[in-house]
């Protein structure tokens, strides 16, 4: 059965009159206000019929006027008894008319509508929303005002007003008087524009659909079975569960629900090329280079079958054994006995009660549908102040979703607080104390209460869908200042907690941790951003990009050098060797700065690089120069792997290359070339011996 709703809507010249509080007429507020109305009608997809009936409109169409001749005029029926769509918010007039209309015959015309113009639907409720402002009194209210009362009581009209405060003594007057009798006649509601925009329809609300029992089974042992029904507690739904797929003409612009994008899948043999049926085709895995045949048949022996639905106990384990950490967030269940069964609500009534005093928990093993995965749940009583007694079914995570975290200890000395601080929390939890919000001028002085709190993602998707109905071409706004209120201290709790805070603050020394990036190395460097002339960097041009900021160290600074860098590589190699630092360590920075001024060299001017390789030397001639010889073998392989061969010939050339024998007896090299020449040779004989064996047509595949 549907809910029937019919607007009436005051579009005249009395309501379009500026209040002089506000810039808004009372048109440009109620037309706000209707049009959330059928906003909220439509995304909560429930059973719903509007019908929209305009007072003072220019033109007269209704069922009434046409019987009686010279009334029921300026009133006009805009949308007939329908589900509510987009359509009937974008009829709405955009200005008021000049128009005068009787708010008492446009009641009439709606209760006419709903007797003689709506047949073969059965309604569960017939409510009227009367929405103007009263200034215009009714131009014949009838003597039978009781007769039409008792009418609207036997067909079951509720008529609630949406306008100004009718109770209020600035308004009395026939009209509001009259308007009373059928408020409090037909037990309807009254409220004004700004509380119904400020509190009812401030959020979008889900649509109210009674639960769907889940009847089974619950197992305990082999031989107890009790009747029970599950009911869904919690459930984590999507703001919009199903989409209505469209497709829109890009000619007119128009979208269509019963034209779709046709797709075709075809099955092609890559050895012949033809085409192959749907059904002839055979499913395979691949193993290597071969593919196995792996039938539906064989998929089915396979798979694990769990059986039919079930709701089996496992087994009772303690309370405190199940932490919170172990369950997850598929939703909550209430577990009943059968309606009806009072057998069944018993045993489920004695079950909690003794769950509930020997502190025990059930672990139950649920199959929804026959051959569905199983899951475990957590069976837990649940026995309320009401007296209301049910079991809980929550789920239970398995081993493989439990992630191990080891935490340091916080029990050490270091980490003691004082009972100063200690007592400065609690001061602070006080102060930020959720249930006492809001001062007395507020009804309620909870913020954000449990079940009564709305989700912000869920607002603002329906906010999107809304405003993408009415505006197709323009991009989605932000979220409205309701919502992001819902993430906002409140006022008061902010204002009380600062003191607390600054408190903590004064206990409290806090010291501020720096995480280092991890600078890559391998990162290309864009030469061409630097290249700029010497007499711009001299000058203060705005234009020039900010250049890498490069602090050279003093003279002062020679007692705080800690490593070898390529800036001064000799003045820091002699700073830290005056430390008595081993030459082991050196060297090993030495070379690092060595290698980094020689690959990283971007202007081909290596006076540095080689400066730096002497000093090395004139070290290791000293000493046993085995090292220096090894690293200046391995650094001319690197040299000629990366295309520098200019740079092995200028350490030839500068004398900074080999330590041979006659420098010191315990090299290895009598000159030179001595191990470069029979190193040389086993390299070049490999690739010749190897290129005779390639032929010819070969080679030229490789070049092209």
């Amino acid at each position: 059965m549907s809910q029937a709703t019919i607007i009436i809507l005051d579009v005249g010249r009395i309501v379009a009159l500026a209040d002089e509080k506000d810039e808004k007429s009372f048109f440009e507020s109620a037309k706000e206000c209707a049009a959330r109305i059928l906003e909220r009608k439509i995304l909560s997809q429930g059973k719903n019929l509007v019908g929209i009936i305009l007072l003072g409109s220019k033109v007269t169409k209704n069922n009434m006027a046409s019987q009686f001749d010279g009334a029921f005029r300026h009133i006009e029926v805009l949308s007939e008894l329908q589900t509510p769509n987009w359509k009937m918010i974008r009829n709405l007039p955009d200005k008021p008319s000049n128009g005068k209309g009787d708010w008492f015959e446009a009641l009439l015309v709606a209760a006419d509508y709903y007797k003689n113009c709506v047949s073969g639907v059965k309604l569960a409720s017939k409510q009227i929303i009367l929405m103007t402002n009263f200034k215009k009194r009714p131009s014949g209210a009838p003597d039978s005002v009781d007769e039409v009362l008792n009418g609207f009581k036997e067909e079951g009209y509720e008529v609630n007003v949406i306008g100004p405060d009718i109770y209020s003594k600035e308004l009395e007057n026939k009209a509001t008087d009259l308007i009373k009798e059928f408020v409090e006649a037909t037990n309807g509601a009254t409220a004004t524009v700004e509380n119904i925009m400020k509190y009812d329809l401030l959020f979008h609300r889900k649509k109210v659909t009674n639960a769907i029992p889940w009847n089974i089974d619950l197992s305990i042992g082999p031989n107890i079975k009790i009747p029970v029904s599950s009911y869904s507690r919690i459930k984590d739904d999507p703001a919009v569960k199903s989409w209505q797929k469209a497709v829109k003409d890009p000619i007119t612009t128009t979208s269509s629900t019963s034209e779709a994008v046709v797709k075709t899948k075809e099955y092609i043999n890559q050895e012949s090329g033809t085409k192959v049926e749907a059904e002839d085709k055979v499913q395979g895995l691949q193993y290597g280079q071969k593919i196995i045949p792996f039938s539906e048949t064989d998929k089915k022996t396979m798979q694990y079958q769990p059986g039919e639905k079930c709701l089996s106990v496992y087994g009772f384990t303690s309370a405190d054994n199940i932490k919170w950490q172990n369950l997850n967030g598929d939703g909550l269940n209430y577990v009943f006995g059968r309606k009806g069964d009072k057998r069944a609500q018993k045993a489920v009534r004695c079950l909690v009660e003794c769950l509930h005093e020997l502190n025990l928990v059930g672990i139950v093993r649920k199959v929804h549908f026959n051959n569905t995965n199983p899951k475990m749940f957590a069976l837990m009583p649940v026995i309320d102040t009401n007296n209301f007694v049910c079991l809980s079914l929550i789920g239970i995570c398995y081993k493989e979703d439990i992630k191990q975290m080891s935490f340091p200890a916080t029990n050490l000395k270091k980490h003691k607080c004082t009972q100063e601080q200690v007592d400065a929390f609690k001061e602070l939890i006080n102060a930020m104390d959720l249930t006492k919000a809001y001062d007395d001028t507020f009804d309620d002085t909870e913020a954000f209460p449990i079940a009564e709190c709305v989700s912000p993602s869920v607002q603002y998707v329906l906010d999107c869908i809304a405003f993408r109905a009415m505006n197709p071409d323009k991009p989605l706004p932000k979220p409205r200042e309701e919502i992001l209120t819902l993430f906002k201290v409140p006022p008061l709790l902010e204002a009380n907690a600062k003191k607390p805070l600054e408190k903590l603050k004064s206990l409290f020394t806090l010291t501020k941790v720096e995480v280092k990036k991890r600078k890559n190395k391998n990162a290309p460097l864009d030469i061409d951003q630097f290249k700029i002339p010497v007499g711009d960097l001299q000058s203060d041009n705005p234009n020039i990009p900010n250049m890498p900021k490069i602090q050279l160290p003093t003279k002062d600074d020679v007692t705080e050098i800690k490593t070898i860098s390529t800036v001064n590589p000799i003045e820091d190699f002699k700073a830290l060797q005056s430390r008595n630092k081993p030459l082991s360590e050196l060297a090993t920075e030495m070379i690092k700065a060595i290698e980094s001024l020689i690959h990283n060299n971007i202007d081909g001017n290596y006076s540095k690089a080689i400066d730096a390789m002497k000093h090395l030397r004139s070290e290791f001639v000293k000493t046993d120069p085995t090292d220096y010889n090894d690293w200046v073998k391995k650094l001319k392989v690197e040299l000629v792997d990366s295309d520098k061969t200019e740079v092995v010939d200028l350490l030839t050339e500068k004398q900074v290359s080999y330590i041979l024998k006659h420098e010191n007896s315990l090299s290895t090299y009598e000159d030179e070339h001595s191990h470069e020449e029979s190193q040389m040779y086993e390299n070049d004989t490999i690739p010749n011996s190897t290129e005779l064996t390639i032929s010819t047509d070969v080679q030229n595949m490789f070049d092209d």
